[in-house]
Order: C-alpha cells, then sequence, then structure tokens
C-alpha cells in the first residue's frame, strides 16, 4: 500500500482520560477526512500514547494540499484543547529502558547521553518519515538513527 504519513509528537504526557478523548477525536477526524470533496483512506494510529500517527492510502485518494491544511488545522486545535505541543520538530522520540517512550528537546540529548539514560542501543524513532516506504527508518538504535550524527 502506497500511504503518505504525518507523525505528531505529544511534547507532554496526557492523562488516561485524555488520550482517550483524544483519540476517539483524531478517529472521527479520519472519518470524516476529505480531499478535493472525495473521502480519503486514511488511518489513525496513538503509538505509546506519545505519537500521533496519521496515514492516507495514496492509491486511493491522493491528499491535496486543502486537505493536508485540515489536518494541521485539527493539529492545532488539539495543541490548544489540551495545551501540548504536536507541532515541535526540535523533539527527539526514544524508548526508555521501561519499553516507554520519552521526549525531549534536542538540546538535552548530550546530557542524557552523558548521564547514560540513553546509549547506543537506544531505540530512537524518527518522526520525520512521510511515505510508507520509510516505515523501515522508523525505529532505529541511536548508532543507526538520524540523530547519531547530531552525537
Amino acid at each position: 500500500m502506497n500511504q503518505k504519513i504525518w507523525i505528531f509528537v505529544l511534547e507532554k504526557p496526557l492523562s488516561v482520560t485524555e488520550l482517550d478523548k483524544l483519540k476517539a477525536e483524531c478517529l472521527d477526524f479520519v472519518a470524516n477526512w476529505k480531499s478535493h470533496d472525495h473521502p480519503v483512506k486514511a488511518e489513525f494510529e496513538l503509538y505509546k500514547n506519545r505519537l500521533l500517527i496519521f496515514k492516507n492510502d495514496e492509491d486511493f485518494n491522493p491528499i491535496g494540499g486543502c486537505a493536508t491544511d485540515k489536518l494541521f488545522h485539527f493539529i492545532q486545535s488539539l495543541e490548544k484543547k489540551y495545551q501540548t505541543s504536536l507541532l515541535n520538530r526540535r523533539l527527539f522520540v526514544f524508548e526508555n529502558d521501561n519499553y516507554e517512550l520519552e521526549v525531549h528537546p534536542l538540546e538535552e540529548l548530550h546530557n542524557l547521553l552523558n548521564q547514560g539514560i540513553i546509549k547506543e542501543s537506544t531505540k530512537i524513532f524518527n518522526t520525520a518519515i512521510i511515505h510508507s516506504s520509510e516505515m523501515d527508518n522508523f525505529v532505529k538504535p541511536l548508532s543507526e538513527s538520524w540523530i547519531a550524527s547530531l552525537v
């Protein structure tokens, strides 16, 4: 399947109740999302309570600029409603020893390395992928990840 992908990082953790509401709103959005007045075949996943992943089947109906704008306006409304950032590209995401996702500003990378909180084998998430063909690069050990060049 040929999918366009958008990944948004929840800067702060939300409560279970907030996550349930957020997920319901996102599922409702994709169920009613249209491009050029035609339905899209979209999916939503709340990955480990920190990543909002939207996917559209580009073979069914490619997303146009207006539909992309609708998604970003929706995301901005979620930011206000839940008082968190979803569009901050200066964050990085990794999986801690408890298999939970942690979100930190890039400026903290060296401190986290020096403290041993992250290491070469720590799983780093690439939230900049935009196509299903890139999913092999979604999770990589730090040593092989996009962030390795910053270390």
